[in-house]
């Protein structure tokens, strides 16, 4: 019995763990996302297909694969059981979404441009679970000649 309560102990003890650092680092990339969104505000996106214009553009793409922790792999599979909404890969594909479109505005800076429109994301599930997401942004960089 003593060795029972001590696997338990042992388990809630590296559950604890795993979930606080898995929250830090989720908090501090979150935290990192703000800051260069806001750095990369003045670049503007547009999900319209079509513009007539001289402007320069040229296709600009970015992908994200973001997975999840032990413990939001934990919570899904309870949220799973009783059929609610998974919130907590809500969280992962948000932070997957955010990661590619600001990785996808640093290309179009690079370029130099002020714009991206046709702005398309694709969202891919990876792994046998659904433990990973991928986000695959592209647009045109416009940017006047």
């Amino acid at each position: 019995m003593d060795a029972l309560i001590f696997k338990a102990a042992i388990f809630v003890i590296l559950f604890a763990v795993g979930w606080g650092f898995g929250r830090h680092a989720e908090r501090k990339h979150l935290k990192e996302l703000e800051a260069q969104e806001k750095r990369l505000a003045y670049i503007r996106l547009d999900s319209s297909r079509f513009k007539t214009s001289d402007d320069f553009g040229q296709l600009v793409s970015s992908n994200v694969v973001i997975s999840h922790d032990y413990f939001k792999y934990v919570i899904a599979n309870i949220q799973n059981f009783f059929g609610e909404r998974l919130t907590s890969y809500e969280s992962v594909v948000e932070r997957a979404r955010r990661e590619a479109v600001v990785r996808l505005k640093l290309e179009a800076e690079k370029l130099g441009a002020a714009q991206i429109m046709g702005l398309r994301l694709s969202t891919t599930e990876l792994g046998m679970q659904g433990g990973m997401v991928e986000v695959f942004a592209y647009g045109t960089a416009i940017r006047s000649p």
